[in-house]
């Protein structure tokens, strides 16, 4: 085995897109110390593996920050999106609380109706504070949100528990939007893989 193909297998070390867009530039600077060195065969290739396993330690901690910043961003695009979407069904919530409040007022309705709506409110306005707290793209922000979303489930079950005056689209909005957002907020845990390298 030729002294080349034992420098290739030490690039193994580093990582593969690392080693696919720089080994050849590093085997022929390798190629060339090799001819030229003025040590004997020992202390050249000690030199050479302290070398490759300081750099890839370095290239791999350089990798994983960039797989962090890369989970990080698409964390935040995932929170502003889910932002928007819960102000959204909270003034969507408020919106059809507010058309059912005009009938309980005039008193076509009873007690428990009234009584309903109101949760119907505290349900949309706690929506529309989660999405707000999650537009802050603060850990703090999450958890608020992740409290507003959870209060705003049981508000909307305990209002439909009140009294059943709900179409069949409000339930599923007030119901089943706190889940979904719950959801995307804790789901993205895995970090996907980054191609990144050092310049």
């Amino acid at each position: 085995m030729t002294a080349e193909r034992v420098y290739r297998l030490l690039l193994r070390v580093y990582p593969s897109d690392f080693r696919s867009e720089y080994g050849r530039e590093m085997t022929l600077v390798f190629r060339d110390e090799y001819r030229t060195r003025d040590t004997n065969a020992f202390a050249f290739w000690v030199d050479m593996l302290c070398d490759a396993g300081q750099s890839a330690i370095s290239i791999w901690a350089h990798a994983a920050l960039a797989r962090v910043r890369h989970h990080t961003r698409t964390l935040e695009a995932i929170m502003k999106l889910a932002g928007v979407l819960a102000v959204l069904l909270g003034l969507f919530e408020a919106v059809n609380a507010l058309t059912e409040l005009v009938p309980a007022m005039q008193g076509t309705h009873g007690g428990a109706h009234f009584a309903a709506i109101v949760l119907g409110f505290v349900a949309a306005a706690l929506l529309i504070t989660a999405g707000t707290a999650l537009f802050r793209g603060t850990l703090s922000g999450r958890h608020a949100a992740t409290i507003a979303l959870a209060a705003s489930l049981v508000t909307i079950v305990v209002a439909r528990l009140t009294h059943p005056w709900m179409s069949m689209l409000s339930q599923l909005v007030g119901i089943a939007s706190p889940l979904a957002l719950l959801a995307a907020m804790h789901w993205p845990r895995r970090i996907e893989p980054s191609t990144s390298a050092p310049s």
